[in-house]
């Protein structure tokens, strides 16, 4: 798993000893991070040319031992890595680009739940940058190539205290499936609230590339949480991830009607979306009983 920097929260220091306050206490999150099984933090050319202190950009402040001794050195060397100028990011998602407040940020939106769902890690700035949720604006491309803009919310972390309040966050990200044979054999295990045809199960199997795999999952969990907490009627404002009906016209799809293990033929014209692709998971929500039938998992169904 990745975390990414928010270049918004680096910022100009009037001195040497406040600089290194700041730098020991991302040192101390970075180590921290690692205990919860992050690997790298991703930052982009923005926060690398950004001034730390007077003449010196956060590339040249490694080398300023009076602010970054050789063990902090070590830690941010080995932890921090470039997101550009190579980002497959933005073709993956079709992402025009993030902004918080009207100010572009890479950061914020790489980590945020629509996007990639992780955490992002920034300097702490009483009052504007601490331990809270932020939400971003995301601008990108539909399948249709219109330009689409939606809201996300971003995990956002400053301090040790606040990366272990995320402790079961990290957790359930750790071990996440990454191959669809496995996350099919602990389908009823991890989602007790999902019902799934046997096709959907056999689709499911049959998917191999690990990032669908833990969208896949994700999303499947967040029918579960709406499930578990029993909310209802069914709209998309109650999920997490883009979740919609089908049109009047492709709910009237043969494929959209699926037999489940009961004999019921339920019509699973609801869908939440995953990438890469037009990835579609297709169910039917009972709200009586706060179950949801998953009738298929793959490609966006033709039609």
């Amino acid at each position: 798993m990745e975390a990414y920097l928010n270049e918004l929260s680096v910022q100009s220091f009037p001195n040497n000893e406040t600089a290194k306050s700041a730098f020991q206490l991302l040192g101390n999150c970075l180590k921290k991070l690692s205990e919860m099984g992050v690997s790298n933090i991703r930052l982009t050319n923005e926060a690398m040319r950004k001034g730390i202190l007077t003449g010196q950009t956060l590339n040249r402040i490694l080398n300023n031992k009076a602010v970054i001794d050789g063990d902090l050195k070590s830690v941010l060397m080995a932890k921090l890595c470039t997101l550009e100028p190579v980002d497959e990011l933005e073709s993956k998602y079709n992402v025009l680009g993030f902004s918080y407040n009207g100010m572009p940020c890479k950061g914020l939106g790489w980590a945020s739940e629509e996007i990639e769902d992780s955490v992002a890690l920034g300097f702490e700035l009483k009052g504007e940058w601490e331990d809270n949720n932020y939400n971003v604006d995301i601008s990108s491309l539909d399948e249709e190539g219109e330009e689409v803009t939606s809201t996300s919310t971003c995990k956002h972390v400053v301090t040790p205290e606040g990366i272990e309040d995320l402790r079961d966050f990290f957790k359930i990200k750790i071990n996440v499936p990454t191959n669809g044979k496995i996350l099919e054999k602990l389908a009823t295990h991890f989602f007790p609230h999902l019902i799934f045809a046997e096709q959907a199960l056999y689709q499911l199997d049959k998917i191999k590339d690990s990032s669908a795999v833990e969208q896949i999952y994700f999303r499947l969990m967040d029918l579960e949480r709406v499930a578990a907490n029993s909310l209802v009627p069914i709209s998309p404002a109650i999920f997490r991830y883009k979740t919609t009906p089908e049109s009047e016209t492709r709910s009237r799809l043969s494929q959209m009607n699926v037999l489940f293990k009961d004999g019921q033929v339920r019509n699973c014209s609801w869908h939440s979306r995953f990438t890469p692709g037009a990835g579609r998971i297709h169910f039917y929500y009972d709200e009586s009983k706060k179950i949801f039938y998953v009738g298929y998992i793959g490609e966006k169904i033709a039609g």
